[in-house]
């Protein structure tokens, strides 16, 4: 039997052009979201899903944008989304995470976007969102 044993949600932005947040030249990278869950007990068959919502807006050109979750100072999940301005100006991106057998204790997710190609320009514009469910298996 599964076992939901924390939950935890970090909405920044819950609409469409609720927020204008240009999407950073790689290295440099800009949080969007982060909350934190914890784990109370031993348990080594554990699963944190995370699932993210993120409008995102090409403003120039195309452009290839990188989403990165850290649990603490890990990078643990990354994923790349490209955004053209002619054609698909506009995208709603939803990612699923899963970490598996995560430490007792507390443990903090973050959310951050990143650029790629020096092309072109983004940002992200809402909604934003960042969800953690532990299952206990």
């Amino acid at each position: 039997m599964v076992k939901i044993i924390d939950y935890n949600v970090s909405v920044p932005a819950v609409v469409t052009n609720q927020v204008h947040i240009p999407v950073p030249q790689t290295p440099a990278k800009t949080i969007l979201a982060e909350l934190g869950i914890f784990i109370p007990h031993e348990n080594h068959n554990n699963r944190v899903e995370l699932i993210a919502t993120i409008g995102a807006s090409g403003t120039s050109s195309v452009v290839d944008v990188l989403f990165r979750v850290f649990r603490g100072t890990q990078e643990i999940y990354y994923a790349l989304q490209g955004l053209e301005t002619g054609f698909e100006h506009y995208g709603v991106v939803t990612l699923q995470v899963i970490d598996i057998n995560v430490p007792t204790g507390a443990h903090g997710y973050s959310l951050y976007v990143e650029k790629l190609n020096a092309g072109g320009e983004a940002a992200v514009i809402g909604p934003i969102n960042l969800s953690a469910t532990v299952y206990a298996v």
